[in-house]
């Protein structure tokens, strides 16, 4: 299959600035292989079972104390992030859109297809910032980043090269009787992604500029939470104290994609490369913890895992910090204390 056409832009990128950062350190891993290749992201449900998604739409089940996984439904697409509100499961699908999963009945429905008419393609990351309570709680209100609008999810590197900020933040609305509008609310982010809620504002991960954004729904206003950093930011999610967010880096800068960033047409020819000889840039396994909301990174964990992949997700839960990563087929953990 040919590659998708891409119409570079010029940018700057900015500098790597990590003087305040606590010293890296290496955590004591424990690997599983889930049997499914590049599980995408990771979170808990209120049994605290692990959950992920993977490319050819598994949705697997895997159990903390055992390692064990199940495979219990696929979506027909590729699933990318995860959110859990009671006995649902919403899922971000880059090829069907926002869908959500019945954990008694594995039944999987489909949520948001569309917004504006238009297909909702890449839908990246999902979470829900309103519902009603109870044993059985309904959404009344999530948000959904979709990283582009421009390619697919098997062409992302092709988002990151082009810089063209296609990236969107959508809110998701139910009514009564749980009937979903999606709305637009941020456009021209950088490959939108991973998404946490903290304190009436949403902090959003741009892959492609290197930062975290904060957007205040009630105002509309927007900030920075953490830039500068020297890596690829992903998924994320908030720490069981509340009070920070766990950040996945999917690998660090790439130099030559910096180095050709104010140059469109030597990119557009690169990118005519077979990906066998473009070089990835080097992905340690490697996790931030980021002090909210002042954006501080107190601690950053990173270690290399021959064969693990890029991390690209996160959860924390009964003293274990969960991972995944793509281009691997497997999930890891280490403790907390």
């Amino acid at each position: 299959m040919a590659k998708p056409a891409i119409s570079p832009v010029r940018w700057t990128p900015t500098p790597a600035s990590t003087a305040d950062w606590p010293q890296p350190q290496e955590p004591q891993i424990t690997v599983i292989d889930v049997e499914s290749d590049s599980p995408e992201d990771v979170v808990v449900d209120g049994r605290g079972r692990i959950w992920t998604g993977a490319i050819g739409g598994d949705i697997i089940c895997i159990d903390p104390d055992s390692g064990r996984r199940q495979v219990v439904a696929t979506t027909g697409g590729r699933p990318l992030g995860l959110e859990i509100l009671g006995r649902r499961l919403f899922i971000c699908d880059s090829e069907r859109g926002l869908l959500q999963m019945d954990l008694d009945t594995n039944v999987i429905e489909m949520v948001v297809d569309q917004v504006d008419g238009v297909p909702l393609t890449f839908c990246s990351n999902v979470i829900v910032t309103e519902h009603t309570g109870g044993v059985d709680p309904q959404p009344r209100e999530l948000y959904v980043s979709q990283s582009t609008t421009r390619f697919g999810y098997d062409y992302y590197k092709a988002d990151i090269i082009e810089h063209s900020a296609t990236g969107r933040l959508i809110r998701v609305e139910f009514d009564d009787d749980l009937r979903p509008a999606a709305t637009v609310v941020l456009d021209d982010l950088q490959f939108a992604n991973g998404l946490v809620a903290h304190g009436g504002l949403l902090h959003i991960a741009e892959t492609g500029d290197y930062r975290v954004r904060s957007y205040n729904p009630a105002t509309g206003e927007q900030a920075v939470t953490v830039d500068r950093l020297p890596g690829f930011p992903d998924n994320a999610s908030l720490s069981p104290d509340g009070g920070h967010m766990w950040l996945a880096m999917a690998g660090m800068r790439s130099r030559p994609l910096e180095l050709l960033s104010g140059y469109p047409r030597l990119r557009k020819l690169v990118w005519r490369v077979p990906d066998r000889f473009l070089p990835d840039p080097p992905a340690p396994l490697w996790l931030l913890k980021i002090e909210l909301p002042g954006g501080r990174v107190v601690a950053d964990r990173r270690v290399h895992i021959p064969g693990f992949g890029l991390s690209t997700g996160v959860v924390e839960t009964g003293g274990k910090v969960w991972i995944s990563g793509i281009n691997s087929s497997k999930i890891a953990w280490f403790e907390t204390r």
